[in-house]
């Protein structure tokens, strides 16, 4: 399936000077997510619902709240494709331009949410392979995208996320992962559910920590169980006060 499917051909349009009231009238009254400012006939910036839920923003505009990294697509871009740029983009929506790169159009992520849910599954995708696509949402639309994936797959899924220094880092996943699996549904309370989600965060872990040894961090953590096992993913950085490191992954897993 392509943008041309799910695109909306409607979009709503305002200038930078726009003022934060009007910005929540128009979009309310419209029924979209995603708003474009436009200045001289482009698209300067994106702007989605939750930039406008700003406290004590009554004096600021369009050019303060908008997103101003516009990323263009096609109408023949493929859903797959515009969910990798929006995310990586960190963006509301993506304009959609003709070949001759006139505005026909805007993709929100809502939009690609209910493309993605609508397609038919072609292939069934691991235990493993669900836990890391969890693992590395970054939007709530898509972590409800692939906790119904999941689950139209009979398997179960949990998310957390867990910041802590090096000390204490490798009890806190441990702790945050058990807890939320135990929270969701994942596992029961039984002690030896416990345990195969403690092996695989340890697993887990221990991949991270060979590179980064004596660092602390911040991750996004995510459980799946089924097929007889569980398996857990772990997206992140770390890094201290001075520094950030890449973004790193590795998955764990155990028989349950």
């Amino acid at each position: 399936m392509t943008v041309r499917r799910i695109m909306n051909e409607d979009p709503v349009m305002v200038a930078p000077g726009t003022s934060i009231g009007e910005l929540r009238r128009v979009l309310l009254n419209s029924g979209n997510t995603v708003i474009l400012v436009i200045d001289e006939d482009q698209v300067v910036g994106v702007i989605g619902d939750r930039d406008l839920l700003r406290p004590n923003g009554e004096y600021l505009t369009a050019k303060d709240v908008m997103n101003t990294k516009v990323v263009n697509v096609s109408v023949d871009c493929s859903i797959s494709e515009a969910c990798s740029l929006l995310v990586d983009a960190e963006t509301p929506g993506l304009p959609v331009v003709s070949d001759d790169e006139v505005l026909i159009g805007v993709v929100s992520a809502r939009d690609i949410v209910g493309g993605m849910v609508g397609e038919e599954a072609v292939t069934r995708i691991s235990v493993e392979a669900a836990s890391i696509y969890l693992a590395m949402t970054r939007s709530r639309e898509y972590e409800r995208y692939w906790l119904d994936k999941i689950r139209s797959y009979g398997y179960r899924g949990a998310i957390t996320q867990v910041g802590a220094s090096a000390d204490r880092l490798a009890a806190k996943l441990r702790e945050s992962m058990i807890a939320a699996a135990a929270a969701l549904g994942v596992i029961s309370e039984d002690p030896r559910e416990k345990i195969a989600v403690s092996n695989a965060v340890r697993d887990a872990f221990i991949q991270l920590s060979m590179s980064n040894p004596g660092l602390g961090g911040g991750f996004k953590m995510a459980v799946v169980r089924g097929e007889g096992r569980v398996s857990v993913a772990i997206f992140g950085r770390f890094g201290h006060a001075l520094v950030d490191g890449p973004e790193q992954l590795a998955v764990g897993y155990s028989i349950i």
